[in-house]
């Protein structure tokens, strides 16, 4: 499986400024990394943690999409929490850069999908096409 690596309008290559730190050691992307696992919970979102990965089944990069998302940290720099959706490699350089990425998502999941019937909260059957009228 091949990763593109993509960058969001609020990452430091897109932002005019200071750029945000990266996590200066592995310990820190994994501080970083239980911090999103917090902010997640509070957002009432169900997490698989274990070491340096972070699985979201629940959570979907769109529909159709049944692995579910992942956020990774390395053990070597440059260290970041990689967010993985939908075969695309996000960086980030602090669990509320990561949380911004994945609140549309959050929400998204929130609602009900017209297309497919899937309940609120619960991801849209594979190959769902939601009502065009709805986003």
């Amino acid at each position: 499986m091949s990763f593109s690596l993509t960058h969001p309008a609020s990452s430091p290559t897109q932002t005019a400024g200071a750029a945000p730190a990266w996590p200066a050691t592995a310990a820190a992307a994994e501080a970083e990394l239980a911090r999103l696992v917090e902010l997640l919970a509070e957002a009432g979102v169900t997490t698989v943690p274990a070491a340096g990965v972070l699985a979201i089944p629940g959570l979907a990069a769109g529909p159709g999409d049944t692995a579910g998302i992942r956020v990774r940290t390395t053990s070597n720099p440059p260290h970041a929490l990689y967010v993985i959706a939908a075969g695309n490699l996000t960086p980030h350089t602090s669990a509320d850069s990561a949380f911004a990425r994945l609140h549309p998502l959050i929400e998204a999941a929130a609602r009900p999908c017209d297309g497919c019937g899937a309940e609120a909260s619960a991801p849209c059957n594979p190959n769902c096409l939601p009502d065009p009228t709805t986003d």
